[in-house]
C-alpha cells in the first residue's frame, strides 16, 4: 500500500495540485518569513528533528517557487508583511479558567454564523496559530480517541504524526502547501482507533485575531479501519429582555441601529444581531429572586466577581463562604463564561448612568404621574365621545386623603377634575382634561398591562425621579415593617417591562430592588371566577444594615441564588455592539459573540489531511464566514482506503479571496468520495472553489456537486477534476455544476477538467449558469413576500443540496445566514 501513496503524492503533486493557495502575547514573531522564524517555532514547540528539518526543506522549496499563474491572482500578496507565529499563552491549557480572560473573551466573541456551538463534545480552539485550549470529552477518552492539538499529539503521538504528517499533502505539492509546512503552528489532531464510532461531531474554532497575522493550522484525521467521525469546523434565547436605556425589550425584537445600555451604563449603537440554532444546555441564572433570573447557553459570558476571589474564611457546610465587602469593592470584574459560575458568585447589576432634564415636567406634573402610574387609566366614553382619565383609590381615610391631594394636585395646574365615590363606595378622581390625558398616555402608557415609562421619565434626574418613585409608592406600594427598624417596600404591576423600568429607577436611587413572580390563578370574587394575570411583585427594604447585595457607585454586586441546567431546542439570539460588545440582560451585564474586521488584509493558510483506513467513515464539514478581509487559501485532501468512505461538506461566504478544493485520492477499491461545495460571493468577494476526485482503484464511486451564488459584484469560480486512471474498472462519477447571478453586476465563471482512462466508467456531468428571473419573484411576492423574502427562498432552493447534509440545526442555521445576506442584513 506504501507504494501507491507514494505515486499519488509524487505523480499526481504536480498535475492536479491546482488547490494551491492560495498587547498581549506570551511569545510574538517577527514580521517576515525567514529560516529564524522557523527556527523559532520549532524552539518554543520543543519539535524533534525530523519536524525542524522537514520545515526546513520546505522553506527552501517555498523561497524557490512562483506563485500559480492561473486565476485568481496571488502575485500581490506580500509574504513578507505577515506575522507568522503568535503565541497568546505560553504554553497549551487544560480549562477554559487558565486561560488569560483577553482570550476568553475574544472566544466569546465569535459567533456570526457558527453552529459549532451545538455539540460541544470535543472543542480545540485556535487562536493566532496556536492551540491555546483543549477539552475532550470522557467517553471519548474511554474509547480511545484522541483529540488534541498537532503541537500536543506531536510530542504525545509522534509515532502517527510521523507516519501520516505530510503523505496527504507534501510540501511540494504546491506553492501554499511549502509555506503553510514550513510555519504550520497550530491545528487538530484526530484519531479514532479502529472499530470506534465516533456519534457527535468533533470541532474546532478557528481565530485571527491580529491585523496582518497569518493563521497557519495543519489538521490530521486518521480514522482507523471501520471507524466513524464527523469533524466540524467552526447566545440566549428568545424573550429575554435586554436594556434600551429607556425600556427593556426582547432580544429577537432588536434591530440594527437602536441603541443598548452597556456595561459600563451608557449607550452604545448595535451593529450586528445574530441568530443560532442551539440544541442542548440552558442554564438559568438566578440572581437573588425568580423573576430577575436569565437564561442562556453555557459559553455565554457574565460580568461577575468570584465569590472565592473575595471571601475571608472557610464555609461552613451548607454556608457560601462569607465575602469581604471590603475585597468585593476592590475587586475587577471579569467575564465569566455562564457555565463556570458558581452559586454565590456576584454578578454586576449595572444601574444607567446617563441623565437628561425635561424642564416640562414640574414636580407637581411628576405627583400627578407617580399616581396615575399607580391608580389611573385612561378610557374611552361613549356618551361623551371623548377620552376620560380616572384615577380609583381604596375606601379608607388614607386613601381618601390621597385623593384630595391629588384633586389639589390637579387644580394647582390650572386643569378640572372632580372627586366621588363609585357604587362600591370606593373613591375615584377623573378629569377630561386633554392635556394631562396626553400627557398620563405618553409618558405611562394606557392599561394596567401595558404601562411603560417613556424616556423623559427614565432619564429624568435622580432628584426629580424620587418625586415621580415617591408618589408611585404611595398609590401602589405597601410597607411592612420589620425587626431593626428597617422597612420593607413592595408594589406589584402585570407589566413586566414596568417591573424592571421600576428596578432600574430605584437603582439610580442608590436601592436594589428584587423583582419575584406572583403567578396568576383562578379566584372567585362575589361568586364571579376571575382569573389574576401574573404579576411582578417589586420590593426593596429602607434602613437595612446589612445586605447580601453590595453597592459601588452605578454598579451593583449580586449574589447568584441558584443554577438550573435544562435542556433546550431552538433558535438562540446575540447582538454586536458597537465599541464595546457588552449589553445589559435585565440589568445583567453580557458580553455577545462576534469577530472583528481590520482595514488591511490577514492570511489563512490551512492544510487538512485526512487518511480513511479500510471500511471507515470520514466527514469533514466547514461552515466558513472569515471577515472580509481575510485571504483563504487553503489545500484539503483525503486519502479513501478499501471500502472506505469521505465526505466533504463544504460552505465559504466569508472572506475576501478563497481558493480551495477539497480533494479525495480512491486508491482502494470501493472506495467513495461525496463533494459537495457551496459559495457565495458578496460585494468584493471572490469564491475561487470546487473539488477533486481522484480514481485510482476499481469499483470506486464519486459525486462531485457545485453550488455557487453571486450578488453585488461578486465572482465565483468552479475549478473541477474527475481523473480514472487506467486500471481503474468500473468506476462510476457524476459532477453538477450550477451557479446562480442575482444581478447584472456578478458574474461566474467554470473550469472542469475531466481526464478518463478506462472505456467502462460510467461519467455523468451537467453544468448551468441561471438567474432568478422575474416572474419567480413576482408569482411569490404576489403572495404577500416581500422582495427579499421571494429571492431567500429561491437561494436556499438552489442551495437545497447542501444544507440537506448538515444536522438539522446547522441547516437551520445556513439557511438564516443566506436569508440574511439576501437581505443585507448581513454585516
Amino acid at each position: 500500500m506504501s507504494s501507491r501513496t507514494d505515486t499519488v503524492t509524487e505523480d499526481y503533486k504536480e498535475k492536479y495540485g491546482f488547490s494551491d493557495p492560495v498587547d498581549q502575547y506570551a511569545v510574538k514573531g517577527v514580521k517576515g518569513l525567514s529560516e529564524r522564524v522557523v527556527q523559532e517555532i520549532v524552539r518554543l514547540h520543543d519539535e524533534p528533528s525530523w519536524m525542524e528539518q522537514l520545515r526546513m526543506k520546505a522553506l527552501r522549496h517555498f523561497l524557490d517557487m512562483k506563485p500559480p499563474a492561473w486565476a485568481p491572482d496571488l502575485s500581490d500578496i506580500d509574504y513578507q508583511s505577515f506575522y507568522y507565529y503568535a503565541n497568546p499563552t505560553g504554553k497549551a491549557a487544560n480549562s477554559w479558567e487558565q486561560l488569560p480572560e483577553y482570550i476568553r473573551r475574544t472566544y466569546d466573541k465569535l459567533g456570526i454564523t457558527d453552529a459549532e456551538k451545538k455539540f460541544l463534545a470535543g472543542v480545540g480552539a485556535i487562536y493566532e496559530s496556536e492551540a491555546v485550549y483543549h477539552s475532550i470529552q470522557g467517553e471519548l477518552q474511554k474509547q480511545g480517541v484522541v483529540f488534541s492539538d498537532t503541537v500536543t499529539a506531536l510530542k504525545e503521538h509522534p509515532d502517527i504524526m510521523k507516519k501520516y504528517f505530510g503523505t496527504v499533502v507534501p510540501y511540494q505539492d504546491n506553492f501554499i502547501a511549502a509555506l503553510q509546512t514550513a510555519v504550520w503552528s497550530a491545528g487538530s489532531f484526530v484519531y479514532v482507533p479502529e472499530g470506534v464510532k465516533v456519534t457527535m461531531p468533533l470541532q474546532a474554532y478557528f481565530r485571527i485575531n491580529e491585523r496582518n497575522m497569518g493563521q497557519f493550522e495543519r489538521t490530521l484525521i486518521v480514522g482507523e479501519p471501520y471507524s466513524e467521525v464527523t469533524y466540524i469546523e467552526g447566545c440566549l434565547p428568545a424573550d429575554e429582555l435586554v436594556s434600551l436605556g429607556s425600556e427593556t425589550r426582547q432580544i429577537q425584537e432588536i434591530s440594527r441601529g437602536e441603541s443598548v445600555m452597556t456595561h459600563e451604563g451608557r449607550k452604545r449603537p448595535v451593529n450586528r444581531t445574530y441568530v443560532h440554532p442551539h440544541d442542548g444546555q440552558l442554564l438559568t441564572i438566578v440572581p437573588q429572586s425568580s423573576a430577575s433570573a436569565f437564561r442562556l447557553t453555557p459559553e455565554h459570558p457574565v460580568l461577575a466577581v468570584r465569590r472565592e476571589s473575595v471571601a475571608v474564611r472557610k464555609s461552613r457546610r451548607g454556608w457560601l463562604t462569607e465575602a469581604s465587602t471590603a475585597k468585593l469593592m476592590s475587586a475587577k470584574p471579569e467575564f465569566v463564561k455562564a457555565g463556570e459560575l458558581k452559586l454565590g458568585d456576584f454578578l454586576v447589576y449595572v444601574v444607567p448612568s446617563e441623565e437628561s432634564d425635561d424642564a416640562s415636567l414640574s414636580e407637581t406634573l411628576l405627583k400627578i404621574l407617580g399616581l396615575y402610574l399607580a391608580e389611573g387609566t385612561v378610557s374611552y366614553n361613549i356618551s361623551l365621545r371623548r377620552d376620560v382619565l380616572e384615577f380609583s383609590f381604596g375606601k379608607s381615610e388614607s386613601e381618601k386623603s390621597l385623593a384630595k391631594e391629588l384633586l389639589d394636585l390637579i387644580h394647582s395646574t390650572g386643569e378640572r377634575a372632580s372627586m366621588y365615590k363609585s357604587r362600591g363606595k370606593y373613591w375615584v378622581v377623573s378629569s377630561h382634561s386633554k392635556k394631562l390625558i396626553d400627557l398620563c398616555k405618553s409618558s405611562c402608557g394606557i392599561g394596567a398591562a401595558t404601562k411603560l415609562l417613556d424616556e423623559g421619565l427614565m432619564h429624568l434626574p435622580r432628584v426629580k425621579q424620587a418625586i415621580f418613585l415617591k408618589y408611585y409608592l404611595k398609590g401602589d406600594g405597601n410597607r411592612y415593617v420589620k425587626e431593626r427598624a428597617s422597612v420593607m417596600i413592595r408594589a406589584s404591576t402585570v407589566s413586566r417591562a414596568l417591573a424592571f423600568q421600576l428596578q432600574e429607577v430605584l437603582g439610580r436611587a442608590g436601592m436594589f430592588a428584587n423583582i419575584n413572580l406572583r403567578k396568576g390563578s383562578e379566584d372567585t370574587i362575589a361568586g364571579r371566577r376571575t382569573v389574576r394575570k401574573d404579576q411582578y411583585v417589586v420590593e426593596y427594604t429602607e434602613g437595612k444594615k446589612w445586605s447580601a447585595v453590595r453597592r459601588k457607585g452605578n454598579r451593583f454586586f449580586v449574589p447568584i441564588k441558584k443554577i438550573v441546567s435544562s435542556s433546550f431546542e431552538g433558535r438562540v439570539y446575540n447582538i454586536g455592539v458597537e465599541g464595546d460588545e457588552t449589553y445589559l440582560v435585565k440589568g445583567f451585564a453580557v458580553h455577545n459573540c462576534s469577530a472583528p474586521v481590520y482595514s488591511s488584509q490577514s492570511l489563512h493558510s490551512a492544510i487538512v489531511e485526512i487518511v480513511a483506513r479500510k471500511g471507515s467513515l470520514v466527514k469533514y464539514t466547514t461552515l466558513q464566514n472569515w471577515s472580509k478581509d481575510v485571504l483563504n487559501l487553503v489545500t484539503k485532501r483525503a486519502h479513501a482506503y478499501e471500502d472506505a468512505t469521505v465526505s466533504w461538506v463544504d460552505f465559504n461566504g466569508g472572506s475576501k479571496l478563497t481558493r480551495k478544493y477539497p480533494s479525495i485520492y480512491l486508491l482502494g477499491p470501493r472506495s467513495r468520495a461525496d463533494i459537495i461545495s457551496v459559495a457565495y460571493a458578496g460585494p468584493g468577494q471572490v469564491q475561487d472553489t470546487g473539488g477533486k476526485a481522484i480514481h485510482l482503484a476499481k469499483d470506486t464511486t464519486s459525486k462531485i456537486i457545485s453550488r455557487s451564488v453571486s450578488k453585488g459584484g461578486g465572482h465565483t469560480a468552479y475549478r473541477g477534476l474527475l481523473h480514472i486512471a487506467k486500471g481503474a474498472k468500473n468506476v462510476k462519477s457524476s459532477v453538477r455544476c450550477d451557479a446562480l447571478l442575482l444581478d447584472q453586476s456578478s458574474t461566474t465563471a467554470t473550469y472542469p477538467y475531466m481526464e478518463i482512462q478506462e472505456d467502462d466508467a460510467t461519467v455523468t456531468h451537467e453544468a448551468s449558469v441561471g438567474k432568478v428571473g422575474e416572474e419567480q419573484l413576482f408569482y411569490l411576492m404576489s403572495r404577500g413576500m416581500t422582495e427579499g423574502d421571494a429571492l431567500s427562498m429561491v437561494v436556499n432552493g438552489f442551495l437545497e443540496p447542501f444544507a440537506k447534509e448538515l444536522p438539522m440545526t446547522y441547516a437551520v442555521e445556513f439557511n438564516r445566514l443566506m436569508s440574511l445576506e439576501m437581505t443585507n442584513a448581513v454585516g
